[in-house]
């Protein structure tokens, strides 16, 4: 095992590699989403949001937690990888059945005839996302990080590529689910180019039942997660999917959910690839084990908090500099479920804190509870939508109960997984708090500036968004100046 200094060395290298290949990325998204959004109709995103929970929410199963107890596990022999990898490839085949088996029932509940054929397209993802997770898996445990985010990156370009020339052409949906596809796939020659191990034959393995009892309270927690973070958007298709209105309103849900987590994905991916090896390496030293689990969710705060406080400042401004005026409803969304994001990113991590100490039944019992919550407050905000008898009632709160539910459960669900850890709770909340306190400092001052802006200055919306950012990125530098030069050192320290 790497000694402490030279393993923290080992994940900066790697983890500024792939924040700043996310970073890219993200810009990549952002540039690809713009095309697709004046080239796609709202209401073909709006399918796309009814097939996709179904989808995710199968996928979120589809590895059986196998990937993360093979990282998890220090001494993982040839054989038991190669077992992992079958199941996975098995288990990939059996969800693409399934989603195919289910489309029709979707078309059937939603009461709308138009998603079974793209419902039927999407089923084969669920085989495509298990072709390279047993390879990404065996690269995580030799913290291969900067190549895998190199793959990941490329993989997204060329799909947002592919995307944009078939929607130039009309290709409306099939655009979008092409990009799927062709990420993916993309996404697995490149991994299994990266990480040079093959697997064997399939045969059975004797010693795999600690990694099968592992991964599937690892894999319970991930569905519990996956029907708590997709619940709202099927009960809107649900209750709104019938019809073209309807499913351009649930196409400006589910892209402001994919803006909101944009920050999260760019944030949580790289700490989480590094987090599980690093902690999974040091948990028999305690202090070494709490010095790295505070410096992953100080990171955290450092990044989400203020993108947090921001996007909820300027969601409307933003959604319509991409997408233009009829974006406008999306960024409304945005600017609620935005308040959430940190508390999201929060919640995301925690999964790779408990693995990494192998509490995975633990994680799937704190998973439940956060269903729970999330899905009484929807049923709560559903009910007095209701009474409003109106499409955008009811997609408006969904998302109040998105983010309300998120801030609520939040600061419990942090408790339990640091008791749970060891990991020392006090101390991650003195360590998380200097960047949460500037960050809502920034956000009440950033929303000043856009209230002053937009009332008193006639400016094109991406004039009005740029100075919005710049003084906000200013008064954040201000205010968590200790921590943004914390950060700095700690990345440039080699």
């Amino acid at each position: 095992m790497n000694q402490p200094d030279e393993l923290s060395q080992q994940v900066r290298r790697g983890a500024r590699a792939v924040i700043g290949l996310q970073l890219a990325g993200q810009v990549v998204s952002i540039i690809v989403l713009a095309a697709l959004y004046r080239l796609v109709d709202p209401s073909q995103f709006g399918l796309l949001g009814m097939i996709l929970p179904v989808t995710l929410l199968l996928r979120s199963v589809g590895t059986l937690g196998l990937n993360v107890a093979a990282v998890q596990q220090r001494d993982l022999s040839q054989s038991q990888a190669s077992a992992l990898f079958w199941i996975q490839i098995f288990a990939g085949l059996a969800l693409t059945i399934v989603a195919a088996a289910i489309a029709p029932a979707l078309a059937y509940f939603y009461a709308a005839p138009d998603v079974l054929i793209p419902a039927l397209a999407m089923s084969g993802t669920a085989l495509a996302a298990n072709l390279y997770t047993q390879h990404q898996a065996m690269a995580e445990k030799r913290l291969r990080l900067g190549e895998l985010a190199v793959a990941r990156f490329v993989s997204q370009l060329l799909a947002g590529v592919v995307s944009i020339a078939i929607a130039f052409g009309g290709g409306g949906i099939w655009a979008l689910i092409a990009q799927q596809y062709v990420e993916l796939l993309l996404l697995t020659a490149g991994v299994w180019w990266i990480e040079p191990w093959r697997p064997d034959a399939p045969r059975k393995d004797p010693t795999l039942s600690p990694l099968l009892h592992f991964g599937g309270y690892y894999t319970l927690s991930g569905l519990l997660f996956a029907a708590a973070q997709n619940l709202d958007k099927v009960l809107l298709a649900l209750l709104i999917g019938h019809t073209e209105a309807g499913q351009r309103l649930i196409g400006f849900y589910s892209q402001a959910y994919n803006q909101m987590m944009k920050p999260v994905y760019l944030t949580t991916v790289p700490l989480a690839s590094a987090m599980l090896p690093a902690l999974a390496a040091t948990r028999d030293d305690q202090n070494h084990f709490r010095d790295t689990a505070a410096e992953f969710y100080r990171f955290a705060a450092i990044v989400l908090a203020p993108c947090s406080a921001g996007l909820a400042v300027v969601g409307q401004t933003a959604m319509v500099v991409l997408g233009g005026p009829e974006w406008q409803t999306a960024g409304l969304i945005l600017s609620i479920m935005a308040l959430a994001a940190l508390a999201q990113g929060l919640i995301n991590i925690c999964g790779s804190l408990l693995a990494a100490v192998g509490q995975a039944k633990r994680l799937a019992l704190g998973a439940a509870a956060i269903s729970v919550v999330l899905a009484i407050g929807y049923a709560v905000a559903v009910a007095i939508a209701r009474q409003a008898d109106g499409d955008m009632a009811e997609t408006i709160g969904l998302a109040i109960a998105y983010a309300a539910g998120t801030l609520l459960v939040a600061p419990f669900y942090l408790a339990y997984c640091f008791l749970v850890s060891d990991a020392d709770g006090k101390r991650m909340a003195w360590t998380m708090s200097p960047a949460i306190l500037a960050a809502i400092g920034m956000g009440l001052l950033t929303f000043g500036l856009q209230w002053l802006l937009l009332r008193y200055a006639t400016l094109p919306p991406i004039v009005t968004l740029a100075l919005t950012i710049l003084f906000g990125v200013v008064v954040y530098i201000g205010l968590a100046f200790g921590e943004v030069r914390w950060l700095l050192r700690r990345m440039r320290n080699d």
